[in-house]
């Protein structure tokens, strides 16, 4: 078990982690090769790799193609010795997944975050599906290594508590002891980050290491949250403020945002600031394909808001071309700030609406055209809508690793 591995802090067990993170991260590894990469001796490497071997940690996986002489022998992670668990809690909805070492995901379940989904109702169903995922495929305790959630915050990361989200369609959401209620259950490592900071380390993990040194992940739905990461670091204040780029002031004259502040980004792109501009241009008498449908309640949902999109409603597409310009108003500013490799976003805005994504990545590039070398990449990631749930299970393994170093 990785866990119990390595936690002897001794330099023998520093040069196995050394090894085993190689084996990890690049996989189909010969011995020649982390020779090469490591600068131990070919004898040494060779008693650390059987000792691997031999703990069930890695294993033989096939040959090299030769170059002369005999095919060498390469080396891969045993991706069934431990398992990881990811849970995201955001406003519209929570995930579980559980997957093996190498990040397949062996089960995943999701709910939807509604009126009646207080912390006690969410944890209960957290905690009642992954033992039935961990019971279903034979995982036992000492073989899930940890739980990593990442959640909307802001939170106390280092005490595991989840502060005073906002907009939460239940009531209930401060001050929750997330990670002692999960360890109370499995008696294991919990950790809580952001989920946008989770978000940012799965795509990372997932491949983009080999393509970018510093990303930003987005997520921009009912509130903007974002995470950054740089040379394979995520970047962390001394506080939460994942929620903070929504705050940046994109019009200083504009409109008043629920923080108290004028003109900030949240009150012109997110799906609360899109809602409100949709049903204040309906209730002025504005043309819509809304004002056709038989309401049933007083105002328009961002669910019929994104059809009416899809129907090409004049009235809404106008609303999200400005709300979209905005966000890509506020993306320019990111860039100018940090110089990012990569920009992924995220988010019900950015999954549901491709005018969206295709108005704000669009603003961003023109408004970055004086610096006409700077090639910055936009992208809505490789991991989808499971990003935070896969970030947040990947922080597990990167725990153990770097702890054990």
């Amino acid at each position: 078990m990785i866990n119990h591995f390595f936690q002897d802090p001794s330099p023998k067990k520093k040069t196995l982690l050394q090894l085993y993170r190689l084996i990890y991260k690049h996989g189909a590894v010969s011995k020649a090769t982390l020779v090469k990469w490591t600068g131990i001796k070919q004898s040494t490497c060779s008693r650390l790799i059987d000792e691997l071997l031999q703990s069930g940690l890695i294993l033989e996986y096939g040959y090299e193609e030769s170059s002369g002489g005999r095919r060498p022998l390469t080396y891969q992670i045993q991706p069934t010795v431990n398992y990881v668990a990811g849970i995201e809690i955001s406003r519209t909805h929570s995930r579980v997944i559980v997957m093996d070492l190498s990040m397949t995901i062996i089960e995943e379940t999701k709910y939807p975050m509604r009126q009646d989904s207080t912390p006690e109702k969410i944890i209960e169903l957290i905690q009642s599906d992954l033992l039935r995922i961990l019971q279903k495929y034979n995982i036992t305790a000492s073989k899930l290594l940890g739980i990593g959630v990442g959640a909307v915050g802001p939170l106390d990361r280092e005490k595991g508590i989840i502060l005073r989200p906002q907009h939460f369609p239940a009531a209930g959401w401060e001050h929750i002891a997330i990670t002692e209620k999960l360890n109370q259950t499995f008696q294991t490592k919990v950790l809580l980050d952001n989920g946008a900071n989770t978000a940012a380390l799965g795509e990372f993990r997932n491949g983009l290491w080999k393509k970018a040194d510093h990303l930003v992940y987005n997520i921009i739905g009912i509130g903007i949250r974002c995470g950054v990461l740089t040379n394979g670091k995520l970047v962390r204040g001394p506080v939460d403020m994942e929620g903070a780029f929504g705050h940046m002031v994109v019009d200083v004259q504009g409109r008043t945002c629920k923080c108290g502040n004028v003109g900030c980004l949240s009150a012109y792109a997110s799906i609360l600031s899109v809602q409100q501009e949709v049903n204040r241009r309906l209730k002025k008498g504005q043309s819509s394909y809304l004002s056709q449908m038989k309401l049933t309640e007083e105002e328009v949902s961002y669910t019929q808001i994104c059809e009416a999109v899809s129907k090409n409603d004049p009235l809404c597409i106008q609303v999200v071309k400005e709300a979209a310009y905005y966000y890509g108003v506020g993306l320019t500013n990111l860039m100018y700030l940090i110089h990012p490799d990569r920009i992924i976003l995220g988010g019900a805005l950015i999954t549901d609406m491709d005018l969206f994504y295709e108005i704000a990545t669009e603003t961003a590039r023109q408004r970055m055209k004086h610096y006409a070398d700077y090639q910055i990449v936009f992208s809505r990631g490789l991991l989808g809508e499971r990003a935070v749930a896969v970030g947040a299970a990947r922080m597990i393994l990167d725990y153990f690793m770097e702890e054990g170093a």
